[in-house]
């Protein structure tokens, strides 16, 4: 699925299309139907995880009156690793609270939850500062695994 802001990129762009001198009817009618589709996509797309985590730190940094690309301190690499290890270990600690008399999925499942997301949010900071493309190194490292797993790094070679 394609993301809100991958989809109104598109719909921007066929209403330039559409604007264009020289087409006809029928072409401008073709891509008014397009975009009716992508309209209705946009109806159901997930947001930029990237862009709002992004959206929030610009918000943060505003209000603490500080640069994007700075911290609390002067490093903000090591601020950020600092954060992403502190929140592992929030998370680690809330999972070892909820099962602590026994192993419950569910309260399992909520500790995760509880911490995840600020794990997430630090490691795309942590990108943001240092001019690293998170989502670039993800699909990256997606690759070495699928072409491990194709391999048979993991167990049995995929076809």
């Amino acid at each position: 699925m394609r993301t809100k802001n991958v989809i109104e990129s598109a719909i921007a762009e066929l209403s330039r299309v559409q604007q264009m001198p020289g087409l006809n009817e029928d072409a401008r009618a073709a891509i008014q139907a397009r975009k009716n589709e992508l309209e209705a996509e946009l109806s159901t797309a997930f947001d930029d995880i990237q862009q709002n985590i992004l959206r929030s730190h610009q918000a943060i940094c505003e209000a603490k009156q500080m640069g994007e690309k700075e911290a609390y301190g002067h490093n903000p690499t090591m601020y950020y690793i600092l954060g992403i290890s502190a929140e592992c270990g929030e998370m680690a600690n809330a999972v070892v609270r909820a099962v602590r008399n026994g192993w419950d999925d569910a309260k399992a499942v909520a500790a995760v939850k509880s911490e995840l997301a600020d794990v997430i949010i630090y490691s795309y900071v942590l990108a943001h500062v240092n001019d690293i493309n998170l989502t670039e190194l993800v699909n990256e490292k997606v690759e070495i695994v699928i072409n491990r797993a194709k391999a048979g790094y993991y167990g049995n070679k995929l076809h």
